[in-house]
């Protein structure tokens, strides 16, 4: 983790919008909403004219100024080509993408987007999104396979050490101070049994690649038809199958999580092909990303989104992994893709 990103400071950069705005050329009376504050901060941006943008100001030292660049870098392709519904970036008076104020410590920086009108996917068809998210997966993945200039981007590496090591980038799941004693015997021996399964998967160009990295419900947008996919902050190298682990942040043990898989899958297969080995680390993946959040919670404090749904996560990420290490969690998808 870089221990200077979750640092408290007296400096608050999170409620600095504005400074921004004559950079863009907009409207210094525009109306500045939070909509989120993890991460980073991001606020809807309503002009007098009604106009509307989305700022994201960077938390310092989270991202290198590099690894902004190469995610707009990412975005601009994805939107060039047609692989994908995203937020386009806007560019600011100067013509540059990204915008940087200040010097030193109180050095900011931001990205300004257009405006998505949409919804995140509700309780009554995640079935159908699901599939489509496979969908969208699949064809982001065969996009990134196939160009492999991409491989240079100076993006994150979503790996074992930095989900769930030591030195994880949210944090580690065993600084988590909620845990007792016999919950970390648990969530270890599942911790040992994911690293064992994802050495033994390993890492080759058809299973491994660049991908969106947080393709969770809060960053979907649906609008009648359409799905736009937002916030690809997170963006970078790990096992394709982690963009469904992504997918089910939060859900990784609802009751449903098992047909969220299966329509997922199925229409991830019906762009991408995927074989029984890449079905069978499902379960591992989605354990790993549980554990990454496990500890996610530990250095967001300051999210209202943590606030909110802290309570009985440790409990529910213990009894999830009971399940993962008797081989009954997501059993059937498992079994079922082998019987295929």
């Amino acid at each position: 983790m870089r221990d200077a990103a979750w640092q408290e400071t007296s400096w608050k950069w999170h409620e600095n919008p504005k400074a921004f705005l004559p950079h863009y050329g907009l409207d210094e009376n525009s109306r500045c909403t939070l909509l989120s504050f993890s991460e980073n901060a991001v606020y809807r941006v309503e002009g007098p004219g009604g106009v509307v943008h989305v700022l994201r100001l960077h938390r310092p030292h989270y991202r290198e100024i590099a690894e902004i660049r190469a995610e707009i870098t990412f975005i601009d392709r994805l939107i060039a080509d047609g692989v994908l519904q995203t937020q386009p970036v806007l560019p600011a008076l100067n013509g540059e993408k990204l915008v940087i104020i200040g010097s030193g410590e109180q050095e900011q920086h931001a990205v300004l987007f257009r405006y998505f009108e949409g919804h995140m996917p509700t309780a009554d068809g995640l079935d159908r999104d699901f599939f489509r998210l496979g969908v969208i997966s699949a064809r982001l993945h065969d996009y990134t396979h196939a160009n492999t200039a991409l491989n240079s981007l100076q993006r994150p590496q979503w790996t074992v050490a930095t989900t769930i090591g030591e030195q994880a980038m949210w944090g580690c799941w065993k600084h988590n101070h909620a845990i007792s004693a016999e919950q970390y015997q648990v969530l270890d021996a599942a911790d040992q049994m994911v690293r064992r399964r994802l050495a033994a998967y390993g890492m080759p160009d058809n299973r491994w690649g660049l991908l969106h990295g947080d393709m969770r419900l809060a960053n979907i947008l649906s609008n009648r038809e359409d799905m736009c996919l937002i916030d690809f902050d997170d963006c970078g190298f790990s096992w394709h199958m982690y963009e469904l682990a992504c997918a089910c942040t939060f859900n990784e043990y609802a009751p449903d999580i098992e047909s969220l898989c299966s329509n997922w899958v199925q229409g991830y297969h019906s762009q991408r092909a995927l074989d029984d080995a890449d079905v069978a680390m499902i379960p591992t993946l989605l354990m790993l990303r549980r554990l990454l959040m496990v500890g996610w919670f530990a250095t967001h404090r300051h999210s209202t989104e943590a606030q909110a749904l802290e309570g009985g996560f440790v409990e529910t990420s213990v009894i999830m992994a009971k399940a993962y290490l008797s081989g009954g969690f997501l059993s059937g998808l498992v079994s079922g893709a082998a019987a295929a």
